[in-house]
Order: structure tokens, then sequence, then C-alpha cells
């Protein structure tokens, strides 16, 4: 049953956690729901992202809920955890979801650490993963193909990131990443671009622990020998915090980094010495019909830039699952896993409305979901085949697109 929410418990609860209350149903069909988790992260360093994801997993449940329900009419119960951002409070977090709320999925984990450390948990529980995680770990360790990722992989982020530096004319680099598993495998994909066309790389790579109080001696390391350019991926806490070392020791060189490093947050700490970043990002296809569906289902206005390019693979997962849910007749985790690539992978009818979909699997067609983050076309490790990256550089406060690639 959905936990009871009281005046106290809530007056407990972080504002970010009270998303929990408003996920929570208040209805009972009669029939056993189905319980689906939303391990999202609506503090720390994916705070920017995790109540968008969030907000998308509950528009696609209340949509369906208006629609019916799926499996003959049966009530979606959506349950919503704060994963923090932090692996530790994650676990805990997907524990009670596992434990307490029995949930066949566990979606939208952002953070590649969180959706590593819970894994060991929902393998041995049966329970789908879906998430917009990057480290190359992810696939090897999903041993039973209970893992969905609608990101992109690290390697191809790195690639990316060094083609749009090449083009821009660097030919010497150096660089330093936070310390996690999101970066490392980013750092060797911009390595062996940048080198493949004859760049240098001036010092070694290194990673330096997050939340410290100063990074004064890793920026003297990182610009030791005037590389042309510097590659930092990081989150923007830290991000913010070593910039402003980088500009207090003079670099005239590039700075380079991941879009979820600048944003607001980043541009209101540091002012006009933001201007010149170059940054990227993988964002959702503009034109397609899927993104601006999306965007008339959250009631946005269409301004042909990048809007919620982590809301929207929100929508897509929880979309993805239900139709996998309807066409596998079952809510069981490993028997759902089986049928995701065939509401996803080409060979149906293309939709993007997850209700017309699973009119569709009512009626015994098959059909290929195009999704507002991308074309979820899945490979055999359960990884997206495909997404656009978008580059930019800051000018005068704004993100300022260069162009947009396909990796």
């Amino acid at each position: 049953m959905p936990r009871k929410v009281t005046r106290r418990t809530v007056l407990k609860t972080s504002a970010a956690a009270a998303f929990t209350t408003a996920l929570i149903p208040s209805v009972s069909w009669g029939a056993p729901s189905i319980n689906i988790g939303s391990l999202t992260p609506n503090t720390g360093g994916g705070g920017p992202f995790g109540p968008k994801i969030t907000s998308a997993h509950k528009l696609v449940v209340d949509r369906v809920n208006a629609a019916g329900g799926i499996l003959g009419g049966r009530h979606i119960a959506l349950y919503q955890e704060n994963s923090e951002t932090n692996p530790e409070a994650a676990i805990r977090a997907a524990r009670k979801l596992v434990d307490v709320n029995k949930v066949a999925g566990i979606l939208g984990t952002w953070s590649s650490s969180v959706t590593l450390g819970i894994m060991p948990l929902c393998q041995e529980a049966g329970v789908i993963q879906m998430c917009t995680s990057s480290s190359a770990d992810i696939p090897k360790k999903d041993t039973k193909g209970y893992v969905f990722d609608f990101q992109a992989l690290s390697p191809r982020w790195g690639k990316a990131i060094g083609d749009l530096a090449l083009r821009r004319g660097y030919k010497s680099f150096s660089i330093m990443a936070l310390n996690n598993d999101f970066t490392g495998s980013m750092v060797d994909g911009f390595v062996k671009r940048v080198t493949a066309d004859g760049a240098k790389i001036v010092n070694k790579p290194f990673y330096y622990n997050g939340g410290q109080a100063s990074y004064r001696a890793e920026v003297a390391k990182l610009i030791k020998g005037n590389p042309q350019a510097v590659f930092i991926p990081s989150y923007v806490t830290d991000f913010t915090a070593v910039y402003k070392e980088l500009f207090r020791a003079g670099y005239e060189g590039k700075v380079i980094t991941v879009s979820i490093s600048t944003g607001s947050k980043f541009k209101k700490a540091v002012g006009e010495a933001a201007n010149g970043i170059l940054h990227g990002l993988p964002v959702p296809p503009l034109e397609s019909p899927a993104y601006k569906f999306y965007l008339k289902m959250r009631g946005m206005k269409d301004t042909g830039g990048v809007q919620h390019p982590f809301g929207t693979a929100g929508m897509d997962q929880m979309s993805v699952l239900l139709m996998a849910m309807e066409k596998a007749k079952s809510d069981n985790g490993p028997v759902v896993a089986k049928h995701i690539r065939e509401v996803t992978n080409p060979g149906g009818e293309s939709v993007y409305d997850v209700v017309e979909g699973l009119k569709l699997i009512r009626a015994g067609k098959d059909v290929n979901y195009t999704g507002a983050s991308s074309d979820v076309d899945f490979d055999d490790e359960g990884m997206i085949k495909g997404r656009f990256f978008q580059l930019w550089e800051i000018k005068d406060g704004r993100d300022v697109s260069i162009e947009r690639v396909q990796s």
C-alpha cells in the first residue's frame, strides 16, 4: 500500500521530497496496482534536472491511468524517491522501493554512480532499471539484461566534444575531471579522438575529488605547460569552484566542459567571466513530432531551442515500460525486459504517444516507439544506439549554438 503522509512527516521532509506526496495514488481500482519507482536527483549535482524527470514520469502515469490503465484496467501506482545524486542515499531509497513498495521497475536515475550503486539490488530482485547515465561500466555490470539506458555512454560524449575542439583549431590540451563513474570513459573518448587527429595532451589527465575547499593545486597542475585548451568534465558545483581558480590564475586558453556544468547557477556565479566557454550535451531531436508532443503535454512553447534534455527521457522511460508491460501481458520485471525492444526498435508502426501505442498493442499490432529524447533504439546491451549532441559557446552570458552532431 502507498505510504501514509502525515503533517509531521511533511514538515520533516525536504522541499525536493515533496514530490512524493504528489505522486501517491489517491484512489484504488480494486485490482492490484502496478507499482513503479521514480528515483531521481531532486537535490545534489543533478538537482537542476531531477524534478523535470520526476514530473515527466508522473505526466505519463496520469495520462495512462486516465485512459484506463494497462493490463486489463490495472492502475499504475508511482512511488517517488530522491537519490540526492548520491549512491548511498540512492541505495537506501531503492531498498525501500523494492522491499516496501514492491516496484517492478526503478526509473529516472541520472548519476552513473547511482545507477551502478543500485544495480546489484535490482539485479537480485528482478527489477528493471531505466536511466540517463553514461558510465561505460553500466552495460558491463548488467549481467541479466534488466538495464535500459536512455543516454549516450561517456566515450561518445568525449568524442563529440573532442570533434568540437578540433574543428575550432585547438591542438594541445590538458585534462582534469571530477572523480566519478561519469567522467572516466568520457576522458578516454576525448583523448582518443583528439590524438587521432594529431593533437597533443600536454599533461597526463588526472581526477579530483569534489567538495574541496580549494582547487588551486589542481588548477596549477592543469595549466602547467600552457595548453591551448583545457577539458574539465564535472558537475556544476565543482566546476564553478574550479573555474574561479582558473580565472584567478590568469589562464587565457579555451575552457571546454559538459553543459551540465554551465547552467544558470554557474553563469550567475561567475558573470561575464563565463564568456568563451565551449560545452556540449546530448539533446532531443528538436524537429521531431515526439519532441513537439512532449512540449505540448508540458504546456511549453516551442522556442526552437533545447528544453528539458532529461525530462524528455523521463517521458520516454515511462512510456516504454508501460507499453512493454502491455506487450508482455505482465508486470514481472524479467518477463517485461524481454519485450522492451519489441516496442522500441524498428519493425512496427511508428508511435510517440503512449496512449496510442497501448491501443495498437491491444489490437495486436507491432509498434516502434519514437521518443522525445531520441529514437529510442536499443542495442543488445540495452544502450541507446544514437543521440544528437548540441555544442555551444557562452557569449554575453548566453549559450550560443555552434552546431549539432549525431554520435
